[in-house]
């Protein structure tokens, strides 16, 4: 291997070794405290207790050098030792004759500096300093960026983007760090509310950002922005290449404060908007009795305000006296875990709600409240491939007792509990701690929950806008009010 090509594999052995030792301390030096959630298939939300800081994580500052060298050989000035030929013989005959797909370069550089720091601790029998090993690995590689492209890239990217490194390498989807913007867009939609034009929002394909649903009565509603609507610019700044949390960014801002959205509409031009924010009341809950008699709560997250708009929504409904109940958790992502325990003891009288049970084999088990409102009444719980986490917690609940049915289709099977932890800079890592059970042991992680009745909903090209799921609940709730024949 020539001069060039094992620098530039040493490059990236330097940069991933960052990672595997960020990795090594992150659970050492520990990122603080936090409080379990049952979500994270979609935008979170958590309180901004203040929390420890991690020494790992300085982003306004360049790590210290390190007093002994762990690794002398990554001295600046100071070329690999030729010993380490060897381990570019053995690169060479994988990438030339192994049969399969090899990982990705920086999977492979990973396996390496973790198997030369494995070997290290052996030879000499002492466990390497792992922080003063990462601060003069993280200066080697400042250095090297510094000086092939004449500047050092953001330090506190280079910061989240080293920890990351190290969440991808644990396989789990939901343990992950969010930087302070993605960490306020999270606190302030459990609290309930936020400034801005009052819509959910996800990524467009191809771009943009596209319009979930927008709060009705609200500043997007107002203006005349409707569902799939796609926000391209944002006060004439091009969004379609840019990071969604980025695009939130400019398009929330004060209330009273105007902001001009490019948007397309299916089959449309595009044209300009102008929305006037405001402060945004999250609606989670919808609700209505309808004129068959049947009571219909439609629950969107569990956030922190969501168990009390739920218990008012039953409390109005539950006095007209409706012959039964069809609770809609269809999309619903998840939220708080205690918010889902809270609501979940609003329909299931006693017993567990939950089984929360943490790797060393230790458990908790929530148990109902007892005190409820809707024990007696006929209760369908409309489910779908959103449903998730929290969702699943309460349709858990529900399934096991026999408190009611589920209606429409297998669930997501989200069932582990998140720790959020807020870092110094105000970012946040999510970890995972805990799987969760239902009341029966049953584990939802991965498999998701079969409704009792399987209903698909109506096929696009059906030429039916009927809700045929909620069709039917309201049909089986009807029918159980039907005299035998």
């Amino acid at each position: 291997m020539n001069n060039s090509k094992r620098l530039l594999a040493w490059q990236w052995i330097a940069i991933i070794a960052v990672v595997i030792l960020l990795g090594g301390m992150t659970f050492l030096a520990g990122f603080g405290t936090g409080f379990g959630t049952g979500r994270v298939t979609a935008p979170q939300y958590a309180s901004s207790a203040p929390v420890a800081a991690s020494a790992l994580v300085r982003p306004d500052a360049t790590p210290a050098p390190a007093a002994a060298s762990a690794l002398p050989f990554l001295n600046q000035g100071e070329d690999v030792p030729p010993e380490f030929d060897l381990l570019w013989e053995a690169w060479s005959a994988l990438e030339d004759d192994y049969y399969g797909d090899l990982p990705d370069t920086p999977e492979m550089v990973g396996g390496l500096v973790t198997g030369m720091l494995r070997a290290a601790e052996r030879e000499t029998d002492t466990e390497l300093d792992r922080e003063a090993t990462a601060d003069e690995v993280i200066s080697a590689v400042l250095d090297i960026l510094k000086e092939d492209y004449g500047t050092i890239p953001a330090v506190d990217r280079l910061s989240y983007g080293a920890i990351n490194g190290v969440m991808f390498r644990l396989d789990d989807d939901y343990t992950f760090l969010r930087d302070p913007e993605q960490a306020r867009f999270f606190n302030e939609g459990l609290s309930g509310s936020f400034e801005g034009i009052g819509a959910r929002v996800a990524e467009a394909e191809g771009g943009g950002v596209r319009i979930v649903e927008p709060f009705e009565g609200q500043p997007a509603w107002n203006a005349g922005i409707r569902r799939d609507d796609v926000i391209l610019t944002v006060n004439g700044e091009d969004v379609t290449e840019m990071a969604l949390s980025d695009a939130i960014s400019l398009i929330r801002g004060p209330k009273g404060s105007d902001v001009t959205l490019g948007i397309k509409s299916p089959e449309q031009e595009a044209r300009d908007v102008v929305v006037t924010r405001d402060t945004i009341s999250i609606p989670v809950v919808e609700y209505e009795l309808r004129d068959d008699g049947i009571a219909y709560l439609r629950l969107g997250e569990f956030s922190t305000p969501a168990v009390a708009q739920v218990r008012a929504a039953l409390d109005e409904m539950l006095a007209q006296n409706p012959v039964g109940l069809v609770l809609d958790l269809r999309g619903n992502p998840g939220g708080l875990l205690r918010s889902a325990v809270d609501i979940s003891s609003e329909f299931v009288p006693d017993g567990p709600i939950l089984i929360e049970r943490f790797k060393d084999g230790e458990e908790q088990v929530y148990d109902a409240s007892g005190k409820g409102r809707a024990f007696d009444i006929p209760l369908v719980v409309l489910v779908n491939e959103g449903s998730a986490s929290a969702s699943e917690i309460l349709a858990g609940a529900v399934q096991d007792s026999g408190r009611g049915v589920l209606l429409g289709t297998t669930t997501f099977g989200k069932g582990s509990v998140q720790v959020p932890h807020q870092l110094s800079d105000g970012s946040m890592l999510s970890v995972t701690t805990a799987r969760w059970y239902t009341p029966n042991d049953r584990l939802i992680h991965g498999e998701g929950l079969e409704p009792d009745i399987e209903v698909e909903p109506a096929a696009e090209d059906s030429g039916t806008t009927d809700d045929v799921q909620l069709l039917e609940a309201v049909k089986y709730l009807q029918g159980l009010d039907q005299p035998s024949q």
